[in-house]
Order: structure tokens, then C-alpha cells, then sequence
């Protein structure tokens, strides 16, 4: 199996620090892809997630409640495996302020009561992970080879699900898009992997998803066969079903439908036609959604699952590790802005394997291109500015967007000194804090109570902090013509576009 936090806390290396879980007791399950350590309180932007950091605590001991928070927030957004923090001479025990946010944000936090050498961990347990990741490559030679042979000898889809259980034993099934079975060996399994035990990927023909393998393992331990089987079946797979079934008109539709919409400037005649063949209207509401694989191929027929789930009007393509799709909004869900959808991918099993853009909602046939557009825009800028969410919404990221757009810093850095200097003024560090509390007090619609509660602080320190705020800023902007500007300043300080220090 893949080691888990728990598996890592348990190994001798790190076993002779004593650790002891503060926070996450539950959360030992979750795999761990990396161990890094270091002393740099802005470390989160440098790791990929996954990792166990390990730190003996000479940047916390110095830094102040806020900073501790922010550090957490900062390593759970970029969904680390764990934090382990030594205690001794430097930390005499880990801060009450980590641990509170830590608990809030559901990062593991390890607290090491002894001294162990941070290298020799690394070393160990990076080189069991290595290990791992060559025995897969191995194990994919070998599935991709036993399929070549196969088909070689003009295998069908049957023919070819017989080698993978051969490979791997259990019950396997091949689906079309409608979801009835292709060719099944063992149980046929109904269903497009919905379940923890069972594996799905999709099989791509000409950059459609025309069908999908599902696999259910006698030995789920296996994973590496399991592995291998989604990365390289698929190709074979899609072969194969091009020599039996070739696509149908429903496919080719919807695969000329999204090359179109992804070509700049269609013509709109030409456009409306596609989107007409591929069972598109012109009244509804429709958004963009783009997936990228950032482990694998199972997480895209997740992701496409679930959108298929939320609407029969979903047309969609895998090319390569991306996933495109137009997706017809419910008539129940257009109030709340698609907000099912975007619950259904947040929640979607694997969902730690893919990034998925949501673009804003369109209503006409015309507008697809610019949904679809604006949604892997969404993808590539939540990647520019560290945001580590499975899933980011066009619609909540407004000012990123714009931001981007306009391409011009000295403008905008010339914005943000005019409207918050005097509280850049007064220092980075204490700066930051003031206008983070601002930034939460304007989110939270300057509710006071629950901007205390999403800052974990008492009302009154909050009370103390807007004080302090309105006295540099001259006033207090709710409800003046300044609060726009003022919340806009904001948001540009804290997410980074625009560097103001």
C-alpha cells in the first residue's frame, strides 16, 4: 500500500523522535507523497502537497499568533500530509495559536519530543517512496506489454479484459457512455466507480471519452498492478474499440462541438450548428469546466462522472491529462449560480488527483466558447497564484481575473499604496495583520461576529484591530463611497498579484 502518515510516523527513523499526534488522529490514513523538512516559516508556496513537513520550530518560536495562523492556513491550502514539529531547548512545546488553527483547518499536526537526524528521515523514507514509483513503472511495462500482444493477435475488448485479469484478479468492466456494458469478465460492476474500492478510467477515441473500465481488485493491496492497469489499459482499450465500435454520430457531434468551441473567434453559424448536433439548445444556461491530472488518469473519469451525474446535457473530452466540458446548468440550481455543481466536484472521490476550473454561466449557444475559455484561464491562474483548491470558480475570482487582464503593476501597486498606505505604513508584519482583519471583517459583510470567529480572536481584540484601522485610514468606509476601493485594495494586497511592501 502507499505509505501512509501513519506508516511514516511508525517507521524507525522517525519513531526515535516519540511523536505524538496534537491534532488529526483521524487523518493518519491519508498518504504521504513526500518528506521535506525546513525552517523557513514561507515555505507552503515551494511544496507540490502531500509532503510531511518536518521542522524543528525555530521560525514558529519567534513568530507571532497571527503569523502561526496564517502558517497553517498557508500549509493546509496547499494540502500537505502532516506538520511535524520538534519540542526542546528552541520550542519548549507547540504554540496553543497553531494548534487551534490547525484543528480549524484539518491539518495534522506531530509533535517530536525527541532529536532525529531530518536527513536521515528524508533519505529513508524518500527511498522506500522511490522505490515504489520504480516497482510501478516496471508493473506498467509489463500490462502495456501483455496488451500489445493481444491485440497483435487482433484481441477485442473481451480478449483484452481477460489479460487484466489475468494481470490483476477481480472483476472487470468496460462501459459505453450510456453506461451499459461492453464486455465484462467476472461480475459486471454497474456503476462508474463511485464506490472506495473500485478503480475507473476513461478510454479516449479521437479525444472523446467513448467508454469506461472499471475494476474491481480480489486484492486491493495490489495497488501498483492496479495502477499500472488505468495508466496504460486505456490506450489498448481505445484501439480496440475503434476496430469493433466505432464512434457513433452522438460522439463525433460532441467531439466536433468541443474542438469548435475551443477554437478562437468560431463562426457563430458554425458554432450553433455543432452545438444543435451535439443535443444543445439555445435557451439554456450552460458553464465551461476544465480538469487537469496532476496524478493519473482515474481522478478525470471522476470528475467527468460527476458532471454527467449533475446534468444529462454534459458533453465532454479527455486530451491527454485534460478533461473539457460543457455542462447544461439545472433548471433547480440556476438561483444559487451552479452552486450543486460545484459542490459535486468538491466532494468527488479522488478529487486531491485533478484540478478542475469552473467558468462563469452562459446562457445561449454563442457564449460556450467564452465559458470554456474563461474556465482554463481560471485553471492557469489559480496555478500562478498558488491557490491549491481542487476546484476554483470563476465567479470567485473575480478581481484575480481582472487583475490579470489589466497588465499593467505600476498601476495597480500605485492603487493599492493610495488607498492602504497608511496602514502599509506602520509596518509589513503588523500591515498584514490589519488588513487581513479588514479583508475578513469586509468578507464576512462586516458582521463582527463572525469576522471574530473566522480570525479565531475574542470580539474585543477584533473591536481593538477596526479601531486601529478606521483611526490610519481617516474613517471607517462601510457604507461610504470608499469601500469598494477599499475592499478592492485589499484583495489585491493579500492574494499576492500585486506586491506593495
Amino acid at each position: 500500500m502507499p505509505l501512509s502518515l501513519a506508516d511514516v510516523l511508525a517507521h524507525p527513523s522517525l519513531a526515535a523522535g516519540r511523536p505524538v499526534v496534537r491534532v488529526g488522529a483521524h487523518l493518519l490514513t491519508q498518504p504521504v507523497r513526500w518528506v521535506h523538512s525546513s525552517e523557513v516559516i514561507d515555505i507552503a508556496h515551494l511544496l507540490r502537497g502531500g509532503e510531511l513537513l518536518l521542522t524543528a520550530g525555530f521560525a514558529l518560536a519567534s513568530a507571532d499568533p497571527d503569523r502561526l495562523r496564517r502558517y497553517v492556513r498557508e500549509l493546509s491550502a496547499r494540502r500537505v500530509a502532516g506538520v511535524a514539529i520538534e519540542t526542546g531547548s528552541q520550542l519548549p512545546r507547540i504554540p496553543t495559536e497553531l494548534v487551534e488553527e490547525a484543528s480549524a483547518a484539518g491539518l495534522p499536526v506531530v509533535e517530536l519530543r525527541g532529536v532525529v537526524p531530518f536527513v536521515e528521515v528524508a533519505e529513508a523514507i524518500n527511498g522506500l517512496l522511490v522505490n515504489e514509483s520504480v516497482q510501478r513503472l516496471r508493473r506498467g511495462d509489463s500490462v502495456a506489454h501483455a496488451l500489445s500482444e493481444e491485440l497483435a493477435r487482433g484481441g477485442g475488448p473481451d480478449e483484452l479484459l481477460a489479460v487484466l485479469a489475468r494481470l490483476l484478479p477481480g472483476d472487470v468492466t468496460l462501459l459505453d457512455a450510456a453506461g451499459d456494458v461492453i464486455a465484462a469478465l467476472g461480475n459486471e460492476i454497474a456503476t462508474s466507480a463511485t464506490d472506495s474500492g473500485l478503480l475507473s478510467v476513461p478510454v479516449v477515441v479521437q479525444g472523446v471519452g467513448v467508454a469506461t473500465l472499471v475494476v474491481s481488485p480480489d486484492d486491493p493491496a495490489d495497488h501498483v498492478t492496479a495502477e499500472a492497469i488505468v495508466e496504460r489499459a486505456p490506450a489498448a482499450l481505445a484501439i480496440s474499440l475503434l476496430r469493433s465500435f466505432p464512434p457513433s454520430a452522438a460522439v463525433r457531434a460532441a467531439q466536433a462541438l468541443l474542438r469548435i468551441v475551443g477554437q478562437p473567434n468560431p463562426a457563430p453559424e458554425r458554432l450553433v450548428a455543432a452545438a444543435r448536433a451535439a443535443g444543445l439548445t439555445e435557451g439554456a444556461s450552460y458553464i465551461g469546466v476544465v480538469g487537469r491530472s496532476v496524478d493519473g488518469p482515474v481522478a478525470l473519469a471522476a470528475v467527468d462522472a460527476a458532471l454527467h451525474r449533475y446534468s444529462a446535457g454534459t458533453v465532454s473530452s479527455v486530451a491527454g491529462d485534460e478533461l473539457h466540458a460543457i455542462v447544461a446548468v439545472r433548471a433547480d440550481d440556476r438561483s444559487g449560480s451552479c452552486a450543486a455543481l460545484v459542490e459535486s466536484l468538491r466532494t468527488t472521490s479522488r478529487a486531491e488527483q485533478a484540478r478542475v476550473a469552473v467558468g462563469p454561466v452562459v446562457t445561449g449557444l454563442t457564449g460556450l466558447p467564452g465559458t470554456l475559455a474563461e474556465a482554463r484561464f481560471v485553471l492557469d491562474l489559480a496555478g500562478d497564484l498558488g491557490i491549491a483548491d481542487t476546484v476554483v470558480v470563476a465567479a470567485e475570482l473575480v478581481v484575480e481575473r481582472l487583475v490579470r487582464r489589466i497588465g499593467d503593476p505600476v498601476l495597480l501597486v500605485a492603487f493599492v499604496r493610495e488607498v492602504l498606505g497608511p496602514l502599509l505604513a506602520v509596518g509589513a508584519e503588523r500591515g498584514r495583520r490589519l488588513i487581513d482583519t479588514l479583508d475578513v471583517y469586509l468578507q464576512c459583510g462586516c458582521n463582527k461576529t463572525e469576522a471574530a470567529a473566522r480570525l479565531h480572536v475574542q470580539r474585543q481584540t477584533l473591536y481593538q484591530r477596526l479601531e486601529q484601522i478606521f483611526a490610519l485610514l481617516g474613517e471607517d468606509p462601510t457604507g461610504s463611497p470608499r469601500l469598494a476601493a477599499v475592499h478592492l485594495a485589499t484583495r489585491l494586497y493579500l492574494g499576492g498579484v500585486v506586491d506593495a511592501n
